[in-house]
């Protein structure tokens, strides 16, 4: 089929277009995760490489394999990446993530190397975590590090959604001054 010249050009530029987006999408769930990497690793960070799976058909899911000296985390998204990296840790260096800053991570300074490729796929497709009371203890007087250490462990967990209720208090008070109360 003849395309006129006008219509090719926009149908190379729509696929141009969403090419382009599905690349940086991509590009930005890999960066999340080397700052994850980064942020928890440090010293070894440069050891571990995270790469997108292309086309897992649905629900979230991992691959872990040694390339060379390098452990690389395959995941469909970011967070898929971040559970592959806490299952390596968990399991392989023998390391559990506390989500309190001030908890170092300790892992060994030359990463196991994996004697097969590893797969998993969530069993769920939403993970839900925390609850009202949480908010009162002691997240008032959190800093930024505290809070970055508490995303970080929920990405490493899984978690797609983390209830968030900060400001509903403003909501509240909206709504019942509206209805004179």
């Amino acid at each position: 089929m003849h395309l006129p010249t006008p219509i090719r050009t926009l149908h190379v530029l729509a696929i141009a277009f969403f090419a382009a987006a599905s690349s940086c999408i991509a590009a930005d769930d890999v960066a999340a995760f080397a700052g994850l990497t980064r942020r928890l690793l440090a010293g070894q960070a440069a050891q571990v490489k995270g790469e997108l799976l292309q086309g897992t058909g649905g629900g979230d899911r991992f691959e872990l394999e040694n390339v060379g000296k390098d452990l690389v985390v395959r995941g469909n998204n970011a967070n898929s990446m971040a559970v592959g990296l806490n299952h390596y840790l968990r399991y392989y260096c023998k390391t559990n993530i506390s989500w309190y800053a001030n908890n170092p991570v300790q892992v060994p300074k030359v990463l196991p190397t994996l004697a097969d490729k590893v797969t998993r796929s969530a069993r769920c497709e939403n993970r839900f975590f925390l609850n009202y009371c949480t908010f009162g203890y002691t997240m008032p007087w959190w800093q930024w590090r505290d809070w970055e250490r508490l995303i970080d462990w929920m990405a490493l967990n899984g978690v797609t959604m983390p209830l968030a209720i900060t400001g509903q208090e403003a909501i509240w008070y909206k709504i019942w001054s509206d209805l004179g109360l």
